[in-house]
Formats: C-alpha cells, sequence, structure tokens
C-alpha cells in the first residue's frame, strides 16, 4: 500500500509571499499533498469540503487575521497541527496565537525550517496512529495547573517586588505550567540557538514583563477546577515527577552529561507523566478506569493501549513533539514506557529517565507491585547496563528517597 501523503493548506493574503511559498515547497510534491489560499475565508472553505492534516497562515491578514482563523480551525478541526508565521515585532500577535497555535515561526521563515517543522509533524501522525486521539490532544490549548502554585504565582507577579527567580521556581513546580512555557520558548518565533530546557532559561528570554501578560492578561496558564476526586491524582503525579527529575538529572551527570544534557533529563522526567495529565484532564473517568485494572498481569501501559490506542509515554511524547520540544527529550518521553527501544544507548536522556522511573520512588497510585507502571523495567536495566552503572545509579536513588545532596 503507497504511504499517505500528508495533506498540508498554506494561507497567506500576499500573491507574491504564496507563490514564493509555493516555489520553495515545490520539492516535497511526492511526500505531501498541497494547496496554497490566498485568504482565511477561502482555506475554511476548501477545508469545509475535504480533510487538511497541518495549516500553516500568515498572522497579518485583511479581514480574517492568522489568530482568528487558527481559532475557527481549532473549533471546527481540532485534529489539524496549526501553525502560525509572524513577524519579530509582532509581539501582541504572539499573545493572540498561544492558544490556537502549535507551532510559531518567525518571518521570514526560511524554507529548511518550515519543511523540517511540517516534517516533524508527519513523524508524529506514524507514532501515532489514532485519528481521535490525535484530536483529542491537539485541540488541548493548556493543561490544568495545581491550585496551589497558581495561586502563588498570580500573587508573585502582581507583586511590586516581583523576581525572575522566584517566579521560575514557582513554574518549575508544576507540571503544565513548565510544558507550557517551555512550549513557547522552544518556538522558531524566539530563534534561540539551542533548546530551553528550565523555567529559569524560560522566564529570563522572554522577560518579567512578557511573562505578566501572558500569564495576567492572556491566562496562558489554567487552574485545575476538576472533580475532587481528580485532584488527588494530579496531585500526585506531580511529587512524582519532581523526584523522579531530580534523580535523572543526577543519573545523567553521573554518567558525564553536560549541562545542557542533564537539564534535558530533569526536563524529560519532570514531563514524562505528561500523557497522563493530558488523559486524566480529557478523560477522567475513563482514565480512573483504566488505573484500577492495572496488575502485574496487565501493566499500565498496555491497560493504556487498550483503552486508548497508546501509552501515555506515547501520548506524551507527541504532545511534547507537537509543541516543538527537542528531539532527545521527546525521544525519551515516547519511549519512556517501551523498553524495546533500540535508541536506548544512544540517548542518555533517555537512559536517564528509564534509570530515574526504575530506581526511584514507586509511580503513585498503582499497585505495590507494579512500581514503576511497567513490568520489566527494572530487569531490563539490568540487562542492558553494567553493574557499575547500576551501583552508581542506585547509590543516587538512595540518597534522593531521603534527601541527601
Amino acid at each position: 500500500m503507497a504511504k499517505k501523503l500528508i495533506r498540508v493548506i498554506f494561507v497567506d493574503d500576499e500573491v507574491h509571499i504564496l507563490r514564493g511559498l509555493r516555489r520553495s515547497m515545490s520539492e516535497m510534491e511526492d511526500e505531501w499533498d498541497m494547496v496554497f489560499c490566498p485568504s482565511a475565508a477561502e482555506a475554511l472553505e476548501r477545508m469545509s469540503r475535504e480533510p487538511f492534516d497541518v495549516v500553516v497562515s500568515d498572522m497579518r491578514m485583511p479581514g480574517m487575521d492568522g489568530a482568528q482563523f487558527l481559532n475557527t480551525v481549532r473549533d471546527r478541526w481540532p485534529a489539524t497541527v496549526r501553525a502560525i508565521l509572524s513577524g519579530y515585532a509582532e509581539s501582541e500577535a504572539i499573545f493572540r496565537t498561544v492558544g490556537p497555535a502549535h507551532i510559531y515561526l518567525a518571518k521570514p521563515c526560511d524554507a529548511a525550517v518550515l519543511q523540517a517543522a511540517i516534517r516533524r509533524q508527519a513523524a508524529l501522525h506514524e507514532i501515532l496512529d489514532n485519528p481521535d486521539l490525535r484530536a483529542l490532544l491537539a485541540g488541548i490549548t493548556s493543561l490544568p495547573s495545581l491550585p496551589e502554585p497558581f495561586l502563588r504565582l498570580v500573587a508573585e507577579l502582581r507583586s511590586p517586588n516581583a523576581s525572575s527567580a522566584r517566579i521560575a521556581q514557582i513554574i518549575g513546580q508544576d507540571v503544565a505550567m513548565t510544558a507550557e512555557l517551555l512550549k513557547l520558548t522552544n518556538s522558531a518565533y524566539f530563534s534561540v540557538a539551542s533548546h530551553v530546557a528550565t523555567p529559569l532559561q524560560a522566564v529570563r528570554l522572554l522577560g518579567l514583563e512578557t511573562v505578566q501578560s501572558l500569564v495576567l492578561r492572556i491566562g496562558i496558564f489554567r487552574q485545575f477546577s476538576g472533580t475532587g476526586a481528580t485532584r488527588p491524582l494530579l496531585e500526585a503525579l506531580t511529587r512524582n515527577s519532581l523526584m523522579i527529575a531530580r534523580l535523572a538529572e543526577g543519573i545523567a551527570v553521573a554518567e558525564g552529561a553536560d549541562q545542557p544534557t542533564a537539564k534535558s533529563a530533569y526536563c524529560a522526567a519532570m514531563l514524562s507523566d505528561i500523557g497522563c495529565v493530558a488523559l486524566i484532564d480529557g478523560q477522567p473517568e475513563t482514565y480512573r478506569r483504566v488505573l484500577s485494572r492495572v496488575s502485574t498481569a496487565l501493566p499500565l501501559p498496555e491497560a493504556e493501549r487498550q483503552e486508548f490506542g497508546a501509552n501515555h509515554g506515547l501520548i506524551g511524547g507527541y504532545l511534547l513533539g507537537l509543541w516543538g520540544f527537542a528531539d532527545r527529550i521527546v525521544e525519551a518521553v515516547t519511549y519512556s514506557c517501551d523498553l524495546r527501544t533500540s535508541a536506548t544507548r544512544n540517548n542518555l536522556v533517555l537512559v536517564a529517565l528509564l534509570a530515574a522511573r526504575a530506581l526511584g520512588p514507586p509511580m503513585p497510585l498503582l499497585p505495590a507491585e507494579c512500581p514503576d507502571g511497567c513490568t520489566g523495567m527494572l530487569d531490563y536495566l539490568t540487562r542492558t547496563f553494567d553493574e557499575d552503572q547500576l551501583k552508581r545509579w542506585r547509590d543516587l536513588a538512595g540518597r534522593e528517597k531521603v534527601g541527601l545532596p
């Protein structure tokens, strides 16, 4: 069977730019089925007649601008990946597209950068071949933040003595806020030389005034408002994620990682259960039922696969890939529940995450006999790595459990 072409629609009201896009994307005609529209109205009419996987829109357009257009696309076709092209000076435009856009690209956009962004979405389609689940995940505007850190952040941002370090520390205590902030700062819009992996880097890059606008005026973060039965799940996952993250960073350092790699290990571990957060938020009753079925005979990833068609690692990796996180972080989260991956030794971030999950605190809300949520993880590490490595990792895990430096 021939491989399905990914369908991409480009929207720009300037004819010469649209013509340039057509010319620069011509080499992708064997891989992509492409349509070029001179207005948002024409694009919506075309999309109402046939499906598209990716939409790339200019921001400044007469009538309906890019933000309004992508909002409409999100509402009508949530599974469609949405990218915005915006000039660097248009900070207000970025604020307006924080919700509806997955991908932020700065104009003028190099053809290779645009092609790479779309290729990445094609790869994500292949790893998550479930249209309903993709629609659920692509339709996410923001994930829920726990009330306590959310309210502390708002208070700090409103304080006349607000500190970038304190703001970053608060954001770093919450999985959803960390993911949302890093999603924005890792976009091509900011043209940073390397991927941002910590809230402190992100806050310093954006600047205090921009963070204040994003949180207080735009509402980039969403306070959890679900049922009382769901909140303990999020609280437990957050505590566990922070402990696993510290251990993963320590393991990476012990294995000779440089600072960016060690921080990436922390980031990947911190966000390794973001797939669980997405499912708890989007399908709370169903996910609690899945948790109740977990046993030694049915580990969590398999129970998730039976219910949703994918485990939480794959779901989390899809989200982070959609949001533009570094490849090694996306790979680590994607394969954190898949012990068959051959990429383990080549990605120290993944090694550190797997070791931290196997040797660190048990995943919360699971039976005691399934502490890591993935039966056989420790056996896998024992078969794959040497005794000296495992001893170093166990020592680190022991110190982490009792709070030693």
